[in-house]
């Protein structure tokens, strides 16, 4: 047979292909819309990702006050201490007035920080945070989710609040006493 003399669905009338303008139209809405709703539930998605709206913020909006946050767990330290509340919201650990090494100056500083990251999730940067304290810092394990340790300052943190307990020298809270205080106050940071 002869390419010429081949009948094409295109070279029949309308009528006989069954393939008018308006069918055509009618095969093609679906499409139409389909594509439609796919570029504006991608522009919502690529939308709510930009604000945000992935990220997990983690537990804590703001700082707890240090000192209240810490007063239940002073005890496993071992020693009186008198716990002063600063300016930045860090708790410092004194010896009390009437003790006989008592200098005015904190023998334990412990600091709060929420991390509040701008495109990922909060406990993730409030890791990052800790995870950047450098070498010298340790893995804790058994202290909140993460914890770390260098000589006798221990980091942690309990979703997006990162806590570091500084112990200054000639202080008489042994190493376990003070792990023990960190572990105690991240399993109530944990429930709170």
């Amino acid at each position: 047979m002869d390419s010429r003399s081949q009948a094409r669905v295109s070279d029949l009338p309308a009528e006989v292909s069954g393939s008018t303008p308006a069918r055509r139209r009618r095969r093609r809405m679906p499409i139409l819309i389909a594509a439609a709703l796919l570029f504006v539930l991608l522009t919502a998605v690529a939308v709510t990702y930009l604000a945000g709206g992935f990220h997990e913020d983690g537990r804590f909006a703001a700082e707890p006050p240090a000192c209240a946050t810490v007063e239940a767990s002073l005890p496993l330290l071992g020693t009186d201490y008198d716990a002063k509340q600063t300016g930045a919201n860090n708790c410092e650990l004194l010896y009390p007035p009437d003790h006989p090494d008592y200098i005015p100056h904190p023998k334990i500083n412990i600091q709060l920080y929420v991390a509040t990251p701008r495109r990922e999730d909060a406990p993730d940067a409030a890791s990052r945070l800790l995870k950047d304290l450098g070498t010298s810092f340790q893995p804790l394990p058994g202290i909140g989710e993460e914890a770390y340790v260098r000589n006798r300052d221990v980091f942690f943190r309990v979703s997006n609040l990162v806590v570091g307990v500084v112990v200054y020298p000639l202080q008489d809270s042994s190493d376990e006493q003070v792990h023990a205080f960190a572990a105690d106050l991240a399993d109530r940071l944990a429930t709170t």
